[in-house]
């Protein structure tokens, strides 16, 4: 009979134009087992309940109704050969009936192709030993571990207990040198944080000594050299000749200090002002200007300059 179904199978599959290897592709069903459907040889197959899914998926490739032809070519040579072995022990309705509730049963577990039923083993296999795994190795993790972790737990309490008696046992003492002194000096003591107090409000005064004058040079405008002097409460002037001579004048907050003055080569004149000094210069080269100790940058030219030094 499983001659029969192969002869079936194959001359279908090759009236259609497929090969072994295009069935294998669609069912997922290896070649070696297709193989052994086409040539009846289910013993190769890996057991009759593989083998009844293998004709099932292989028939619907090829466009046939795979439970016909297993009943046909199948389940009637199975249940005639059923029916003869027990005739004796059994009535005729009570084997029928047992053909009718095995078909069902059959077709209920009959998987769709081998991987599937391969990986439904797996993992029924999995479940089955991941609780053995649970129960032999919780109980030795669990003695080593609550073990340690008494230890721990003990060393830790008498290391506390160890601290606190001699912490207390310091601090005893403590109290006790300090009310056997006498009272004279915790009142010189005393005094002494009250001292280290006021010494810092000295210090803003120092920002106020360090501040110096400097002059700052404005552009030129007005036919006039300008600098400003910053920090300054006044103005102390100072005119030197380095080199040859000079004639200047000059005038001090709006007055006339020295209309018409002449100074020879290493000669000074120094001036004093509230606001701001004026000069009418006959020419810079060699000539230096200084403000409360501060070098004036005069410019370099070659012409008679007007430069103002006023307080900013």
């Amino acid at each position: 009979m499983h001659e029969q179904l192969g002869q079936i199978l194959r001359a279908r599959r090759e009236s259609l134009g497929l090969t072994v290897e295009d069935v294998e592709e669609r069912t997922k069903i290896r070649k070696r087992y297709i193989e052994a459907l086409e040539s009846g040889q289910w013993d190769v197959l890996p057991g009759r309940v593989y083998a009844r899914g293998f004709v099932r998926s292989y028939a619907e490739v090829l466009g046939l109704d795979g439970s016909d032809l297993l009943e046909k070519y199948v389940d009637s040579g199975h249940s005639s050969a059923a029916q003869q072995g027990t005739k004796s022990d059994a009535s005729p309705g009570t084997s029928d009936g047992a053909v009718m509730d095995r078909k069902p049963a059959a077709r209920m577990v009959e998987p769709r192709s081998l991987n599937e039923m391969e990986r439904t083993r797996s993992r029924t296999q999995e479940r089955a030993e991941r609780p053995r795994r649970d129960v032999y190795d919780r109980p030795v993790r669990s003695v080593g571990s609550w073990f340690g972790q008494g230890l721990l737990i003990v060393g830790a309490l008498v290391v506390v207990g160890g601290v606190y008696v001699l912490l207390h046992h310091h601090h005893g003492q403590g109290t006790h040198t300090t009310n056997t002194t006498s009272s004279g000096p915790p009142k010189t003591q005393a005094t002494k944080p009250a001292a280290h107090q006021t010494a810092p409000r000295k210090q803003p005064t120092q920002p106020v000594q360090q501040t110096q004058p400097a002059v700052v040079a404005l552009p030129y405008a007005n036919g006039m050299y300008t600098y400003k002097v910053l920090h300054a409460s006044n103005l102390q002037v100072v005119v030197t000749v380095n080199t040859g001579e000079l004639w200047f004048s000059a005038t001090a907050d709006g007055q006339a200090v020295a209309p018409n003055v002449i100074l020879n080569q290493g000669q000074s004149k120094s001036f004093s002002a509230q606001n701001n000094v004026t000069f009418h210069l006959g020419h810079v080269q060699g000539v230096s200007i200084t403000v409360d100790g501060k070098p004036v940058q005069l410019p370099n030219i070659n012409w008679a300059p007007v430069v103002v030094i006023e307080r900013g």
